[in-house]
């Protein structure tokens, strides 16, 4: 124990740096815990009639689209619009550009009583990138 402590103390700089790219590790892993994947999404879609909800910009939205996703910006999310609350017991899979922004909206819903909502990791971005089929003009 004693050899720890003065590791420690001579290398804070990296135990610092170690303890803060753990921190990053676990809190990446924690927030893509409630992700799938676009194959997992497809399934979800086929399977459990998942609703898709896109966050983006009623322009991108309208530039091209998962088939069947509504358009619900992100600020909306917030408060459960009416639209959504009958489908609260389905599988709500919210997507984004890139994946990122559609982590907060999925712990609004989840807040909003919405168990089974879920990120597309990736986003538009990887659902494009595994040429998955996109409606409107891509």
């Amino acid at each position: 124990m004693q050899q720890l402590t003065e590791f420690v103390i001579n290398h804070w700089v990296l135990v610092t740096i170690f303890c803060t790219l753990l921190g990053i590790l676990i809190a990446n892993l924690l927030a893509t815990n409630t992700g799938v994947g676009t194959a997992e999404a497809v399934n979800l879609i086929n399977r459990e009639n998942a609703l898709v909800i896109d966050t983006r910009a009623a322009s991108d939205f309208a530039a091209g689209h998962i088939i069947d996703a509504v358009n619900i910006p992100l600020d909306e999310l917030k408060t459960l619009p009416e639209r959504l609350k009958k489908h609260r017991e389905r599988p709500l899979i919210v997507c984004c550009a890139t994946g990122n922004l559609a982590a907060q909206g999925v712990r609004w819903l989840k807040q909003q009583g919405c168990a089974r909502a879920l990120v597309l990791k990736g986003g538009i971005s990887a659902w494009r990138a595994d040429n998955l089929p996109i409606t409107g003009s891509a």
